[in-house]
């Protein structure tokens, strides 16, 4: 199996390196515009019933649009993580690869976890529990996505260090 990676690897890897980057950029644009671009507007809205439609629309098609991303960067990374051979490299380049491993497999539970409150959100919306829906959409968009964001910034970093940029 892992004679199959390295072959993949070698033979598509620069178009495997270019859909890892436009994955991981896309992740990162995307949660930077739900938070400092959408999440402000949303504040405007006075109608409490069509902010919070408007609020679960937008993260149910978020999510369905996150789906392909994150498949895509699992999938590129699982390619250049037994591609290149990290286990038999530099020790500290391994570290580091699992560093990213950890931190994306995070950001992985955090969007799983985002979802059960997206349910709960459009639940609560159903229900006409406003209460509810707002205490799930605040913690989505101030506190889920920010620190999505952050911890992909740093794992693009890590990506930076570990390509010799």
């Amino acid at each position: 199996m892992r004679d199959f990676f390295i072959e993949m690897f070698s033979d598509f890897s620069r178009i495997i390196i270019f859909l890892h980057v436009t994955s991981a950029a896309l992740l990162i644009g995307s949660l930077f515009v739900m938070r400092f671009v959408i999440q402000p507007v949303e504040v405007d809205v006075i109608d409490l019933k069509v902010k919070f439609e408007n609020c679960i629309k937008m993260a149910r098609r978020y999510i369905f649009f996150l789906l392909p991303v994150m498949l895509v960067l699992i999938m590129t990374s699982l390619f250049m993580h037994l591609g290149l051979g990290f286990k038999t490299g530099n020790p500290a380049t391994y570290v580091m690869v699992h560093i990213k491993e950890a931190l994306w497999t995070f950001i992985a539970f955090n969007f799983g976890y985002m979802y059960i409150k997206y349910l709960k959100a459009k639940k609560g919306l159903e229900a006409q529990n406003y209460i509810e829906v707002e205490e799930n959409v605040i913690l989505m968009v101030k506190y889920l996505v920010p620190l999505n964001l952050l911890l992909a910034i740093i794992s693009v970093y890590f990506g930076v260090i570990l390509r010799g940029y």
